[in-house]
C-alpha cells in the first residue's frame, strides 16, 4: 500500500518565483540614502483647467401644468424624531414610542388593539401613491394638512411630521435618499398645510394651500382620512363652505378594529364629532372653537392664510358664509315662464 507521504504531489515553483526567492533582498531593494531622494515635484495646474467640484443639488423650478386636482391626507397626530439627527435612521415609524399619541390612539397589549400610528402610515403611503399611480396620476397635488396640535409638547407641526414619517418610511424600505417621498417634495407635488386643527380647517386650509402653489382652485379633491369620518366630510363640511358635492370624495381607511371597537368608534363620531359639526358647521363655538385653542389656534393666522386671496375667502376665513365665493358653482335658473 502506498504511503500518503509518497503520495503527495508537489506543484514545481515557477521560473519568477525561484528567481525572486534566490535573489538576496538587500539587493532587490536598492537602498538611496535620505539626503539624494528626489524632492517632490510641485504640480502646477493650468490656469484654464477645468474645476472638478460637482454642483450642488438642483431642485427645479415648480411648475403646475395639468394639476386640478387636490390630494389631502388629515394628519392626527406627531411622529417626533428629526431627520437631521444622525440617530433618525434608527427610528422607524412602525414603533409606537416616536409618535405623540393620544391616550385613545396608542395601543391595549390588554385587547390586542394596534397603535393607530399603523393607520396613519396607511394614510401617507396611500396619498404619497396618488400623484404618480391611478386615475391621479400626473394632475393631482398630495396636502399633509395639520398644525403643530401639541404645543405643550413640541412645536412641530403635524404636516411636517408626517412628510418626516414618509421619509422614515422610504428608510425602513431600504430607500437612503428619501426615496418617493423626498422626489415628489423636491418637484413640489408634496405641500404641507401646517395651520389646521380639526377637520373643517384640513379641507378649507389645504384648498387655499392650493390655489396658493397653483394660482387656482382645484377641480376635485381627494379626501384621505377615516372611513368613520366620511360622512363629516361629505354632508357637512363640504357643504359649509359652498364646495360643489360632485368634485369632493373620501377615501377611507379606519384603524383595525373590533367589532366592539367599531362600534364604539362609529357612536363616538356621532356624538363628538358629526352631530357638533351640524350645530356649528364653521367650528365657531364654544365646544369647537375650545377644541382649536388647546390644539393651538391662533386667529391671527387668518390673515397669512388669506393673503392675495379674494376677499370672500377672506370673509370665509373671519367666520362670515358669503355667496360669492369663488369655487362656488351656481345653478343656472329655469325660465319657468310658459312660452306664447
Amino acid at each position: 500500500m502506498t504511503s500518503a507521504t509518497s503520495s503527495t504531489r508537489h506543484l514545481p515553483k515557477s521560473k519568477f518565483h525561484q528567481n525572486i526567492a534566490s535573489t538576496p533582498t538587500e539587493s532587490r531593494i536598492p537602498k538611496v540614502p535620505l539626503h539624494e531622494a528626489p524632492p517632490h515635484e510641485n504640480i502646477h495646474l493650468e490656469a484654464d483647467a477645468p474645476s472638478f467640484l460637482h454642483p450642488g443639488h438642483v431642485i427645479p423650478p415648480r411648475n403646475y401644468p395639468g394639476i386640478d386636482t387636490l390630494i389631502i391626507v388629515c394628519c392626527h397626530a406627531i411622529f417626533h424624531p428629526d431627520p437631521n439627527q444622525p440617530s433618525f435612521p434608527l427610528c422607524s415609524p412602525f414603533d409606537e414610542k416616536h409618535w405623540h399619541l393620544a391616550p385613545f390612539q396608542m395601543s391595549n397589549p390588554v385587547t390586542g388593539k394596534p397603535g393607530e400610528h399603523e393607520t396613519f402610515l396607511a394614510h401617507i403611503t396611500a396619498g404619497l401613491d396618488a400623484p404618480t399611480t391611478g386615475s391621479c396620476a400626473a394632475k393631482s397635488l398630495l396636502v399633509f394638512s395639520g398644525g403643530a396640535t401639541k404645543p405643550s409638547l413640541t412645536s412641530l407641526t403635524e404636516a411636517r411630521s408626517y412628510y418626516n414619517a414618509a421619509l422614515a418610511l422610504a428608510l425602513s424600505r431600504g430607500s437612503n435618499g428619501g426615496g418617493h417621498a423626498k422626489s415628489l417634495f423636491d418637484k413640489g407635488w408634496i405641500l404641507l398645510e401646517e395651520y389646521a386643527t380639526d377637520s373643517f380647517q384640513n379641507l378649507l386650509f389645504s384648498i387655499l394651500r392650493f390655489r396658493q402653489a397653483t394660482g387656482a382652485y382645484p377641480k376635485q379633491i381627494r379626501v384621505i382620512t377615516h372611513a368613520f369620518k366620511a360622512r363629516r366630510f361629505l354632508d357637512l363640511h363640504a357643504p359649509a363652505i359652498a364646495w360643489p358635492a360632485d368634485r369632493i370624495r373620501v377615501q377611507g381607511i379606519d384603524p383595525v378594529m373590533s367589532r366592539k371597537e367599531y362600534e364604539e368608534t362609529c357612536a363616538g363620531e356621532r356624538r363628538f364629532g358629526f352631530e357638533p359639526w351640524k350645530q356649528d358647521p364653521l367650528g365657531l363655538g364654544e365646544l369647537l372653537g375650545g377644541k382649536r385653542i388647546q390644539r393651538g389656534w391662533r386667529h391671527s393666522a387668518v390673515q397669512e392664510l388669506g393673503a392675495n386671496l379674494e376677499e370672500s375667502v377672506r370673509q370665509l376665513l373671519e367666520g362670515r358664509m358669503v355667496d360669492d365665493l369663488p369655487w362656488r358653482v351656481v345653478e343656472p335658473q329655469k325660465n319657468s315662464m310658459a312660452e306664447d
